[in-house]
């Protein structure tokens, strides 16, 4: 049987030896997905996205990440370049009707790609700490999540920006205790979003030593692009 082809873009870098952009990706999207049973790709060419789209079987957005050892380098600017990019990726990509998942800015940007909006510095109104930490969500029964994982589990929890408004067509599949969109799907489309980290709480990856190992939520990601 051939193995599923999941895109997973990644973020931008800085090369420090040719003074050139690049381009990066955490090794735990890739490792996950191939212990999944799935072949991991990630988009390089900008010119190339209806080529990749047409490709893959799968597609993961992935969190923030850039790297420069040179703090005069303007990641900024390729941070909103990115930004812009995957929009479309997001947009083209539903319409095929391919299995996707977002994960961290990821899981917003898909939301603002769709019509939604975010709040940033939300968490010095909350009661719940979100940055560098871990905390317990409670899921939506006959979601995705809530079938694989039950109703209440601990994630890991890296980000100072939420979901304020969830785009028509998604609905939550958990929450925080103080509120937070968690996790969302789309009604009707495969498209599933989490706002922790679930490629750090599974094999070789375990950010945390307690809540589940995710190494099924990516298997069963997988088998949906077969």
């Amino acid at each position: 049987m051939k193995k599923p082809i999941i895109l997973i873009t990644g973020g931008p870098a800085y090369d420090p030896y040719l003074h050139k952009e690049s381009r990066m990706l955490n090794k735990t999207y890739t490792s996950a997905i191939t212990a999944a049973g799935g072949i991991p790709i990630m988009d390089l060419g900008n010119n190339l996205q209806d080529d990749y789209i047409e490709l893959a079987d799968g597609c993961i957005f992935t969190g923030t990440h850039a790297f420069s050892p040179d703090s005069s380098y303007d990641m900024l600017s390729l941070q909103i370049e990115r930004v812009e990019r995957e929009h479309k990726m997001m947009r083209a990509f539903a319409k095929t009707g391919k299995p996707m998942l977002g994960i961290c800015q990821g899981m917003q940007q898909v939301n603002c790609a769709f019509g939604g909006d975010l709040q940033g510095n939300f968490k010095l109104e909350g009661k719940v700490e979100h940055y560098l930490t871990s905390h317990e969500i409670e899921t939506t029964p006959g979601t995705l999540i809530n079938r694989l994982f039950g109703n209440k589990f601990f994630v890991n929890s890296i980000h100072n920006v939420k979901v304020k408004t969830l785009a028509k067509g998604f609905k939550v599949s958990a929450l925080s205790a103080d509120g937070v969109i968690e996790a969302y799907e789309h009604e009707t489309l495969p498209i599933y979003c989490f706002q922790w980290h679930p490629e750090r709480m599974r094999g070789d990856f375990p950010d945390m030593p307690y809540g589940p190992n995710t190494d099924v939520l990516f298997k069963t990601f997988v088998e949906m692009c077969i």
